[in-house]
């Protein structure tokens, strides 16, 4: 997981690291359920045990409500998991349909309330807002970043242009940034150069944002004692360059070799 990333969660309070904890992707965890409130389109699965046992799997309707046997529709939109079974519950004793229902509400799909982060991750997925969350918080639930990541994560929300936020930020201000409903993280793998000749480790190298010709030998191990950083040959597309500076900045797919020393 990249520094910044690890900074943010440290200063963050044991609440707000707890909450970046909690797994998601699959069927609800009892511990995101608590806090989440329902919302149109949510998959629920509602549970009543006693004479009469219930077991449905449901949504969300457009009006915030959601059909429930011997009841129809019960308003549903903004309320928690216990919260709307406690109201199930009621209804289910004042229509003397049950004496002492027993209810149980679990949310099968997280559609309404919810950010989906996608791309080189451990654990991408559909993540509950259940509280407040960050966008370093939601990188840190799924698992942070893997080693073929970029070392950015591209920001989609509806209404404005994408927005680009590295995720190696010193100052971690995108990173801290709050994430709303419907909102989508991407983390591209990253692009790859390549490095060959005298360097003690040729091949690919992932990109970085604004590497220089110099960082890109650094990661390829350093010229050979037989290198020289003197003669360094660029190929880029069809285009080939000699002695290119150290401090040049590097595009996708450069061809860098490294020739030997003239002595």
């Amino acid at each position: 997981m990249p520094l910044p990333i690890m900074l943010l969660l440290l200063l963050a309070s044991p609440q707000q690291v707890a909450a970046a904890a909690v797994p998601t992707g699959g069927p609800a965890s009892v511990a995101a359920d608590a806090a989440y409130r329902l919302g149109v389109n949510d998959e629920l699965q509602i549970s009543v045990f006693g004479t009469h046992p219930i077991d449905v799997k449901t949504r969300v309707k457009e009006d915030g409500s959601v059909t429930v046997p011997m009841l129809g529709d019960v308003p549903a939109s903004g309320q928690t998991t216990r919260e709307f079974a406690e109201t199930i519950a009621k209804r289910l004793r004042s229509g003397k349909l049950y004496t002492n229902p027993v209810v149980n509400v679990e949310v099968v799909n997280f559609v309404s309330n919810a950010v989906t982060v996608f791309g080189s991750l451990q654990s991408p997925g559909i993540y509950p807002l259940d509280r407040p969350l960050t966008l370093a918080m939601a990188l840190a639930r799924a698992g942070g970043t893997r080693s073929d990541a970029a070392d950015y994560v591209i920001l989609k929300r509806a209404g404005r242009p994408d927005q680009r936020v590295r995720t190696d930020d010193p100052e971690g201000l995108g990173l801290a940034q709050p994430l709303v409903a419907g909102d989508t993280l991407f983390v591209p793998p990253a692009p790859m150069i390549f490095v060959y000749g005298q360097v003690n480790k040729p091949g690919r190298i992932p990109l970085r944002s604004d590497m220089t010709v110099m960082q890109a030998l650094a990661e390829a191990g350093g010229p050979t004692l037989a290198g020289s950083r003197r003669r360094v040959t660029l190929t880029r597309g069809s285009v080939s360059q000699k002695r290119v500076p150290l401090d040049a900045k590097v595009q996708p797919g450069d061809v860098f070799y490294v020739n030997e020393k003239l002595f």
